[in-house]
């Protein structure tokens, strides 16, 4: 089973994709694309669009977690932020996919075994991925979006 696990933000996304299981998880693809400059927003939307699919179709993924915006801020900056979120679930609607989900941390941390508190996610031994610590956070937001769904 592989899992994609997505982090969206208003100039870039970062993604994962793990398989295996939740005590032994694989990193495949961990990585973080800037939205193209200059582009309208259907077509940074079509973009995101294809992107997604290429990794859908490389990687044939089975489940799709979208690590959810969590700020309290309305308005431009988060309506940008949830249309790219709907990209990538539209991605996975287009092939056929019901195995979709959008997260908060909360429910990441829960999901990998901790108290269902954003900050318990720090005590998670993230020492099985390559270079955890050296990442993003928007790249660690991803694997853990993923590692939430594996098995």
């Amino acid at each position: 089973m592989s899992v994609l696990g997505v982090r969206c933000s208003n100039r870039d996304f970062a993604y994962a994709v793990l398989s295996g299981t939740k005590s032994q998880p694989a990193q495949v693809d961990v990585q973080t694309l800037p939205y193209p400059k200059g582009f309208a927003k259907p077509q940074s939307l079509q973009w995101l669009l294809q992107e997604v699919d290429g990794v859908l179709n490389k990687h044939s993924i089975d489940k799709i977690v979208i690590k959810r915006f969590e700020g309290r801020t309305r308005g431009g900056t988060f309506e940008e932020r949830v249309e790219h979120e709907a990209a990538v679930i539209l991605a996975g609607a287009i092939r056929g996919m019901k195995a979709i989900f959008k997260k908060l941390r909360s429910q990441i941390a829960k999901d990998l075994g901790q108290k269902g508190r954003p900050k318990y996610l720090a005590n998670v031994d993230t020492s099985c991925f390559r270079n955890f610590d050296g990442r993003n956070d928007k790249e660690k937001e991803a694997i853990q979006a993923a590692w939430s769904e594996l098995p």
